[in-house]
């Protein structure tokens, strides 16, 4: 062709074809949009699939390595965490949960001052109060559910553990219930109450 050598073309031709697939490729990915989820669970997977034909990325932050399980089970903090709590009546079994950005052990102090002191502050307090059941000490009765700082995360992550202990008829008539989220609903009914005292 016009006296060119014929590897001289097809050679040519690859490195445009090459070059633009490249651009192409660049392009996508610029696009993209990268969000993380906290592999809690393998039920994580019904909520990230739902992002598959997005420009969503997932990425998965992991939570069973050897510091956090040695500070979780260390006794000096077991309380003192901030995150979703649960308190747990010593009569009926049924629990209350809130939400602290301090320290749990403190919130669990002001739930007993409610107590003491016979104030409606508290929907735990009046449980306890309104049908004069037992309250314990915190190594029985509180259990941190998810450790997490103050904001929207720490919202949504109440919400599902209210939601998860009302479908479990584990949670006081005293308790506030959310709305029903349908994401919630995709892992709620599989979960055991088993879960629910180890999910973090």
């Amino acid at each position: 062709m016009y006296g060119y050598p014929l590897n001289l073309i097809y050679h040519t031709r690859n490195r445009i074809v090459q070059k633009i697939t490249m651009q192409q490729r660049e392009t996508q990915t610029q696009h993209k949009i990268w969000s993380t989820f906290t592999y809690s669970s393998p039920l994580i997977h019904k909520v990230t699939n739902l992002f598959k034909r997005t420009n969503i990325n997932i990425a998965f932050r992991p939570t069973n390595t050897i510091f956090y399980r040695l500070q979780c089970h260390h006794p000096n903090n077991r309380f003192q965490d901030s995150g979703i709590y649960r308190i747990q009546c010593n009569t009926c079994n049924r629990s209350y949960v809130d939400q602290s950005g301090r320290s749990i052990s403190v919130r669990y102090k002001e739930h007993m001052g409610y107590i003491r002191t016979n104030s409606p502050n508290s929907a735990y307090a009046q449980h306890i109060l309104n049908h004069q059941h037992e309250y314990g000490p915190p190594e029985q009765t509180l259990h941190l559910l998810k450790s997490c700082t103050k904001g929207g995360i720490m919202n949504q992550w109440e919400n599902f553990h209210i939601l998860q202990l009302h479908d479990l008829n584990q949670l006081i008539q005293e308790q506030q219930v959310p709305e029903h989220n349908p994401l919630f609903r995709l892992s709620i009914p599989q979960q055991s109450y088993r879960d629910v005292n180890t999910y973090t």
